[in-house]
């Protein structure tokens, strides 16, 4: 009850355009029929299931107010503490790579945070790059970002050269998009959240490419499934990382992957 309660306030807000707390404290003027026209028709989004993110345009991670719509993913706490673990393997002035950024929450994080860094990030999906644009420009304009699949478009002098990538890829098997949220599978987009039948095909893949933009020396940092961990290090292993670490989420969960490229 007082969730639904604060996401009522949150909705009124968006339809408003001001804090609620505003509203309140000018009871002598009576809201807009406007506003109530767009609060009424923002519940009614809501009840039929779409995400709350969504209908109010922004979503919180760590220090930022991201702008989130349909057809970007919403960044979740979780993806906050694999951006974390990003800047305390970062070194001064360091370079990174933010593979698949979405609305580029932890590429943003990363520059706000560290300004010494130098921040690149990728994004295959136009749509999504289109809200990371939209949030690089208002909150670090030094980030560069670049359109393609992983690691392509990407400078050279970048090759052999980063300091850390990280990444927060699909990772959900297809087998498993029953045990989603109906507001996450009905809305969210699929190629931010599936990947094959065990959920780590596209890791495999942007596994093994790191390899080649990694400076010897350089941390491999990943969000990853609850139930992949043991898989990711043995891929991880194969492919010739070492100080293969796992770290767990807030519900204590493994779910972030750490490695270093031999150097």
């Amino acid at each position: 009850m007082e969730n639904a309660a604060r996401e009522a306030d949150w909705l009124l807000e968006a339809a408003a355009s001001k804090p609620v707390a505003e509203l309140v404290s000018a009871p002598d003027q009576d809201v807009s029929e406007l506003t109530q026209h767009r609060a009424l028709k923002l519940a009614s989004r809501r009840a039929a299931g779409e995400p709350l993110q969504y209908l109010t345009g922004v979503a919180g991670f760590r220090y930022l107010e991201l702008l989130v719509g349909p057809g970007v993913f919403i960044p979740r706490p979780e993806t906050e503490l694999v951006a974390e673990r990003a800047m305390e393997r970062l070194p001064e002035g360091g370079a990174l790579v933010d593979v698949g950024t979405g609305s580029g929450a932890i590429a943003l994080a990363v520059a706000t945070e560290r300004p010494d860094a130098r921040v690149w990030a990728t994004e295959r999906a136009v749509e999504a790059m289109g809200w990371a644009t939209k949030n690089r420009d208002a909150l670090a304009p030094a980030v560069t970002l670049v359109l393609g699949d992983l690691f392509d478009g990407l400078p050279e002098d970048l090759r052999g050269a980063t300091d850390v990538v990280v990444s927060n890829p699909p990772y959900i098997a297809e087998e498993d998009a029953d045990l989603l949220a109906d507001e996450v599978r009905a809305h969210e987009p699929h190629e931010a959240l599936f990947a094959g039948m065990e959920g780590v095909l596209l890791i495999e893949t942007l596994v093994s490419e790191a390899r080649r933009w990694l400076r010897p020396g350089g941390w491999l940092v990943l969000e990853i499934g609850y139930d992949q961990a043991a898989k990711v290090a043995e891929v991880l292993g194969g492919l010739g990382y070492v100080d293969i670490a796992l770290s767990k989420d807030l519900t204590e969960q493994d779910r972030i992957a750490e490695a270093r490229w031999p150097g």
